[in-house]
């Protein structure tokens, strides 16, 4: 069945804006046929369409589970701006691997600006991508930051990570499956400044190397939330 994400009104569930556009005009449902709907919560609703407005369609609930494939942890990553394409990709990754929040920040080497990558974008390519990966919570795309506002946030990790292209995997990567929240920063196209890491490690994080070859920074990303991913149990 085609997934989409809606709003509850009362015991129906209504589909609106560019999730209607695609219900009503892109694969032309019907009254009568059965769809899932996600409301951005851990539960998943088996619909049928009842009614198709103009700009609207109205869903009675005919089964609600709980979602399985949504992230068990609180897995942040914390990506260097990067040019628009590498940034939308990454993002549609972080989705799919199951990142909870995305945080775009300005490091010392980014080329690309902030402006590139327009939060409203970025929120339709999560959504998209949580509808393809079948997870039912849409990560947050948070505002824009800096290298000082990034490690301002490290208090609420168990573990921050950094990749570092110059460093070993370590030992402390085997704790991943007992830690709840953790941190993933990746750079961008030119990595971090020697200045940045050092701030990054006195602040607490951990540095790990992804392999002995240096690596795009949307190859990274990848990279690095599939390895955290798969080693917290996520």
């Amino acid at each position: 069945m085609r997934r989409f994400f809606g709003e509850k009104d009362g015991d129906k569930i209504l589909i609106k804006g560019d999730e209607f556009n695609h219900l009503k005009n892109v694969l032309r449902l019907k009254v009568g046929e059965e769809i899932i709907v996600s409301l951005n919560t851990k539960f998943e609703y088996v619909c049928e369409i009842v009614a198709i407005g103009k700009g609207v369609a109205t869903c009675k609930i005919n089964g609600e589970s709980e979602c399985l494939k949504n992230p068990t942890k609180n897995i942040v990553l914390f990506q260097a701006v990067a040019k628009k394409p590498k940034f939308e990709f990454i993002v549609q990754k972080a989705t799919e691997i199951g990142m909870s929040e995305i945080v775009p920040f300005m490091s010392e080497y980014c080329i690309a600006k902030v402006t590139e990558n327009k939060e409203e974008r970025l929120h339709e390519i999560a959504l998209n991508a949580c509808k393809q990966c079948e997870r039912t919570i849409v990560p947050k795309i948070a505002e824009a930051t800096d290298v000082a506002g990034v490690i301002n946030r490290f208090k609420d990790f168990d573990i921050v990570l950094f990749a570092n292209e110059r460093t070993d995997v370590g030992e402390r990567l085997s704790c991943l499956k007992e830690q709840k929240n953790i941190a993933i920063i990746v750079g961008s196209e030119g990595g971090f400044s020697q200045k940045e890491k050092e701030k990054f490690i006195e602040a607490g994080a951990v540095s790990v190397s992804l392999g002995k070859r240096i690596l795009r920074c949307e190859t990274a990303s990848v990279a690095m939330m599939s390895l955290v991913s798969i080693l917290s149990d996520n």
